[in-house]
């Protein structure tokens, strides 16, 4: 039952690429981090279509045991956070990269002494 459930849902979202986008986006409308325009066309999207509105609410569902799940496990301990600390000051300091040089419209575009060689050509 469950492999024809999938064909169907394939089957829509290869006759609807759009709400394809749309489910896409439900993870982050969940979360409320789309944009007013994203938000807008999700929620015209849930109010057309039925089947898109019952997966938005799984996507809710998982979001909120995510959340609870992450709860119950609690920070980690003053200790740990000593380690890591301790360990990042007992790496040694990086050098620091040499900064690139940046690239001048002169350079890109070749200076005038540049024009008098010959370039070559990609054409023959």
């Amino acid at each position: 039952m469950r492999k024809k459930s999938n064909e169907v849902a394939m089957t829509a979202i290869n006759k609807h690429p759009e709400r394809h986008e749309i489910e896409e986006l439900l993870p982050w409308h969940a979360t409320g981090t789309l944009s007013r325009r994203d938000a807008d066309r999700v929620e015209q999207a849930l109010a057309g279509d039925r089947e898109l509105a019952r997966r938005y609410e799984l996507v809710r569902q998982e979001l909120a045991e995510t959340s609870r799940l992450n709860e119950t496990l609690g920070a980690p301990s003053a200790h740990a956070m000593e380690k890591l600390f301790a360990a990042i000051n007992a790496e040694e300091p990086r050098v620091p990269r040499r900064g690139r040089r940046p690239i001048s419209r002169t350079r890109l575009l070749g200076s005038p002494r540049d024009s008098a060689r010959e370039k070559p050509s990609l054409t023959k």
